[in-house]
């Protein structure tokens, strides 16, 4: 008679069913722990923080028609803010996310697309030489 062998030896098929039970759990836990619909636009809270950060970088740069400051030249007077619109509008472009969009507001005019409805909005006010200024962000 002869003797079994010392070691054990596993079913093929048992093999075959736990690879395919890991792969067929795998393919769940993707659809389960995925977000549906991708990430969630931002909130309001993060667009006001954009907002404030986009009007201290506008506070700290020097004016195209002389003054302390782009923001405190816009509020001077309505042609110092003619002169300023242009340079306002293009930074405004270069500073904010390339997803947002941003609408400046001065007591002598506003610079930027008007704010849609229905989305989230932040919004950022810093007051400059007496004038107060409101930087809206948005995107969509």
């Amino acid at each position: 008679m002869r003797e079994p062998p010392d070691r054990g030896q596993l079913a093929t098929s048992l093999v075959e069913a736990v690879v395919g039970a890991l792969l067929i759990s795998s393919a769940v836990a993707g659809f389960v722990w995925v977000p549906v619909g991708g990430e969630a636009g931002p909130t309001a809270s993060t667009l006001d923080r954009t907002a404030d950060d986009a009007l201290s970088i506008l506070a700290a740069e020097p004016s195209a028609g002389g003054g302390r400051n782009r923001l405190a030249a816009a509020c001077r007077s309505p042609e110092s803010f003619a002169t300023e619109r242009d340079a306002l509008e293009h930074r405004l472009g270069v500073v904010l996310p390339t997803s947002a969009f941003g609408r400046l507001e001065t007591p002598y005019g506003s610079v930027g697309p008007p704010q849609p409805t229905g989305v989230p909005v932040g919004r950022a006010t810093r007051t400059v030489a007496g004038c107060s200024v409101t930087l809206r962000v948005w995107s969509v």
